[in-house]
């Protein structure tokens, strides 16, 4: 890895974000994160290319146990940098390293480890949650997905889990429309 000023750093070190400070290895560090979109050039790439920079140049640390937030105004790139690190998106440029390993060189087993231990929080609960199904569904979905849970557990853990936010178990069997947007946020959450 090669940084700004042509310096070689190993591999192996994760160089600090700049202004951070961090009491312990992180378990997420972003560093000099890029989302770039073509938007000239047309179809067949004729034409002068332009690109909108939605992210350009980030860099933070998330340690393990620990809550990050993401803030600023509307249109700054926080979605984002949010699908990237999710790999929603594809990176233009920086790396994004979990656990001290470059995501990009992962192999696929590791990366599905990755992308379970990374959960997001979107910031609109009216439209982060499908309508059609059932709070119960949206919450133990991925439960389910990991496949280590019966049906059975699930259900019981979706149960423990609304009543962590402050939500009744038996509101699992109720639609997004029946709640609050606050109430949305929790099961967001």
């Amino acid at each position: 890895m090669t940084t700004k000023n042509n310096t070689k750093k190993s591999s192996s070190t994760i160089p600090n974000a700049p202004g951070i400070k961090s009491s312990s290895d992180p378990i997420i560090s972003v560093r000099n994160l890029k989302k770039w979109y073509q938007v000239g050039g047309g179809i067949f790439n004729f034409g002068a290319k332009s690109y909108l920079k939605a992210v350009d140049d980030v860099s933070f640390d998330i340690e393990k146990g620990k809550t990050f937030g993401l803030v600023g105004e509307s249109g700054c790139g926080k979605t984002t940098t949010l699908k990237v690190l999710l790999g929603l998106e594809e990176l233009t440029g920086g790396e994004i390293y979990y656990e001290g390993e470059d995501v990009a060189k992962m192999s696929k087993e590791r990366k599905n480890e990755f992308r379970r231990s990374v959960q997001a929080v979107f910031q609109d609960p009216w439209s982060s949650l499908n309508p059609r199904m059932k709070v119960g569904s949206i919450v133990g979905e991925p439960l389910e997905i990991q496949g280590k849970m019966t049906k059975k557990e699930i259900s019981l853990r979706v149960g423990d889990l609304l009543s962590e936010v402050g939500l009744n178990p038996y509101q699992a069997n109720l639609y997004p429309h029946e709640f609050s947007g606050g109430q949305r946020q929790r099961i967001g959450i």
